[in-house]
């Protein structure tokens, strides 16, 4: 690898893992989820007031429900409700609450988390954020690290 090729991936990494990372990571590239499931870039939040949002691009879609999962390391699997709430979840998607999430020129944003405290949680955290269409269940799925701010 070249010395240019060392400092882009460092320069990227150490962009990844910044705080500001997860908000701004989607204005740089535009994230797409698909029926298949989409691996989604990991995130990284401050466990003492973690807040998170994650922006999605529709394409030609037009989503009909939102929803937000995780599931933790403890064994939890939970979604997040339309007011912010996370409840147990089956696991099965008829079993999904439509959480409403904000959708703005062909763009959807997830609200994932709002200063929330994790200090007792277990990382990672596997989110998965989805949609459902006419046509299609679409989704992605990421890891959620967490960080002790100094």
């Amino acid at each position: 690898m070249t010395r240019l090729k060392h400092i882009i991936v460092a320069g990227l990494f150490f962009w990844l893992s910044s705080p500001a990372a997860v908000c701004n990571a989607t204005e740089v590239e535009a994230l797409k989820i698909v029926a298949t499931g989409s691996k989604l870039p990991p995130a990284t939040v401050d466990i003492k007031q973690a807040s998170l949002n994650l922006q999605i691009d529709l394409g030609k879609d037009v989503p009909l429900e939102t929803y937000v999962t995780a599931h933790t390391p403890a064994g939890n699997v939970l979604q997040r409700t339309n007011l912010g709430y996370w409840v147990p979840w089956s696991g099965r998607i008829n079993d999904l609450v439509n959480n409403f999430s904000t959708q703005k020129d062909n763009k959807i944003n997830f609200k994932i988390l709002k200063d929330e405290d994790l200090s007792r949680e277990l990382f990672p955290i596997r989110i998965m954020v989805a949609y459902k269409t006419v046509a299609a269940f679409k989704f992605g799925v990421f890891e959620l690290q967490g960080r002790i701010s100094r």
